[in-house]
């Protein structure tokens, strides 16, 4: 009598959380807005410096696009 081709006794554990899972918490996401919020804040004072005060509300609208 020949073997078996394939093994039926091997069995794999399979994990219900993957193990690259980011996991984020409320002072997390708050930490990240702030830092947007600073990115955004310095783009849009720097580009009326340049651009003037008309040129600020289009400022604010490529901020929250873009950062």
């Amino acid at each position: 009598m020949s073997e078996p081709l394939n093994d039926a006794t091997v069995v794999q554990s399979v994990s219900a959380v993957p193990a690259t899972a980011e996991v984020v918490t409320p002072a997390t996401e708050v930490k990240d807005g702030v830092h947007d919020f600073e990115a955004a804040l310095h783009f849009v004072r720097d580009g009326v410096k340049k651009l003037g005060d008309a040129a600020e509300d289009e400022l604010i609208a490529l901020a929250k696009k873009y950062l």
